[in-house]
């Protein structure tokens, strides 16, 4: 009869949490568009690659294979960096909802591509390490593990720059999508702490920290500052995603026609000629058509700044 481990007990428990996470994640990105300046996409890559680590986890039960602990091992380095871009492409949105024209789409893009490069970077450099190491437990030590990870808090300390300066904005315009802000500014502690454990693993001598300890109580440190830590972050991101609307009210307060909802969306780049920008035009076509339909009364009443009959009736 196979041992069961702590390990494997949470990878099971794990596996639980991001199947689900994954179908919410596809919702949410379907709602606020799939392209990468949206951020929820990110959600459903990084439950993915959270399902296909506990799998892995789970199948070294019965299998004790050196494949099974290659692929735990890897896939458990890869979560930093989707999380990372989710709240970088979630920060797009908030600069965009905050900013005036031309300035909003000039740096939300900014955002998403500069900040996001190192991130990438970071990605390739882990992804090299790892596939490079002859062995689970030399992962650690290889040279491009250690740069993605010095990477991985540079883009952190930039994100946490740009959460200070969303505030800012935030409070000196009064407009702008405060619900997405509060969810990165929540998340900013439990991603302090996941590079926390990244860095002391890759650079300390503590063998507890290492991936490849089976041990209790490296599998007890990883819980508290990895595997929940992640599943807080997954979760804000999803609760914010499923609480705010893919379209910010007018400033005035009104909402806004699924005419001006259709030309806010293009702007802002939630679609485009790739398979992922058709996949969120034709989502966004579907929940326009099953949201209640506006007459041109209301849309009249709305430019005057009155409430239509759908909200005075609600």
């Amino acid at each position: 009869m196979s041992h069961v481990t702590v390990n494997d007990g949470l990878a099971i428990w794990q596996l639980a949490y991001y199947a689900i996470a994954l179908i919410l994640s596809v919702w949410v990105s379907a709602r606020h568009g799939f392209l990468k300046s949206s951020g929820w996409i990110f959600l459903a890559i990084f439950s993915a690659i959270r399902i296909i680590s506990s799998s892995s986890q789970i199948a070294t039960i019965t299998n004790k294979s050196e494949t099974a602990v290659t692929i735990s091992a890897i896939t458990s380095l890869l979560g930093l960096s989707p999380l990372l871009l989710a709240t970088l492409g979630i920060l797009s949105r908030v600069y965009y909802s905050i900013l005036k024209s031309p300035w909003n789409i000039i740096f939300s893009l900014a955002i998403v591509r500069i900040v996001q490069t190192p991130a990438a970077i970071a990605l390739i450099l882990c992804i090299i390490g790892a596939t490079s190491a002859t062995d689970p437990s030399e992962i650690d030590d290889q040279g491009t593990v250690k740069a993605g990870t010095i990477l991985y808090l540079i883009v952190f300390v930039l994100i946490s720059l740009l959460v200070i300066g969303a505030m800012i904005g935030l409070r000196t315009t009064e407009r702008g999508e405060g619900r997405l802000l509060g969810a990165v500014a929540m998340s900013l502690p439990f991603l302090l702490i996941r590079i926390i454990y990244s860095l002391v693993a890759i650079f300390g001598n503590d063998k507890s920290f290492s991936t490849a300890n089976g041990s209790t109580k490296a599998a007890l440190i990883n819980l508290f500052m990895v595997r929940i830590e992640e599943m807080v972050v997954v979760g804000i991101y999803l609760w914010g995603g499923l609480r705010q609307q893919p379209v910010p009210r007018n400033d005035d307060g009104t909402e806004r026609s699924k005419v001006e909802r259709m030309r806010y969306r293009t702007e802002r780049g939630d679609f485009g000629f790739g398979k992922l920008g058709i996949a969120s035009l034709a989502a966004h076509s579907i929940f326009e058509m099953l949201s209640p339909t506006e007459t041109a009364d209301d849309q009249r009443e709305q430019r005057r700044g009155r409430p239509t009959r759908q909200r005075r009736q609600g």
